[in-house]
């Protein structure tokens, strides 16, 4: 009796302990770009990225009458969502990737966890934009063919999260996501609640 009731308490300890490492991200190296890591908190990045409330920020530059709505140093306007994909949305225009004007960079938090985030710019600068993926991550582990007079599509992968680029008639995007993004989606249109490691 004693042996089980000992057994029990080091199975709880050894989940407990299993729980607490996938909360602190040991050995986990989800994908980045720049600054901006996936799996990050929104009050971290808050503070990094120097976040701002966009309906305030909006109400201000009314009230003050200026041309444009202060958005802080990195352009970062944020907002709260009532979709299954985002509890928080903050978009950037001002962020540059490889040297390159972005159209926006659009980050998705839920679960208090940056899960997703995208960055699209214009087609001309794609050969910028795939050079910069390639820096940071090496070459794509698969690449899809580029139709007649178009862009290919290429992808990175890790236990961790994924990358996906796109070039299109007009637009380059590339989306990184965090694996368990699309569960996180899922438990937040059940209704259901995430283990939070906070």
């Amino acid at each position: 009796m004693r042996d089980e009731g000992l057994i029990r308490r080091s199975w709880r300890l050894g989940a407990l302990a299993a729980q607490l490492l996938i909360c602190m991200g040991v050995g986990a190296e989800p994908y980045r770009f720049e600054d901006i890591r996936l799996g990050a908190t929104f009050q971290r990045l808050a503070h990094e990225l120097d976040f701002r409330d966009i309906h305030a920020a909006v109400a201000e530059q009314k009230e003050r009458q200026t041309a444009k709505p202060d958005l802080g140093r990195r352009g970062y306007g944020c907002a709260r969502r009532d979709d299954p994909y985002a509890d928080i949305a903050c978009v950037s225009h001002d962020e540059r990737v490889g040297g390159a004007a972005t159209r926006e960079v659009r980050l998705h938090f839920l679960d208090g966890l940056l899960q997703q985030f995208s960055i699209t710019a214009e087609i001309r600068h794609y050969d910028a934009v795939m050079q910069a993926l390639r820096e940071r991550h090496g070459a794509p582990l698969a690449t899809e063919p580029a139709p007649a007079g178009g862009y290919s599509s290429s992808s990175w992968r890790n236990a961790e999260s994924r990358i996906v680029s796109y070039g299109g008639k007009d637009l380059v995007f590339v989306s990184f996501e965090l694996a368990g993004y699309q569960d996180a989606v899922k438990r937040k249109s059940s209704g259901a609640r995430a283990n939070e490691c906070r």
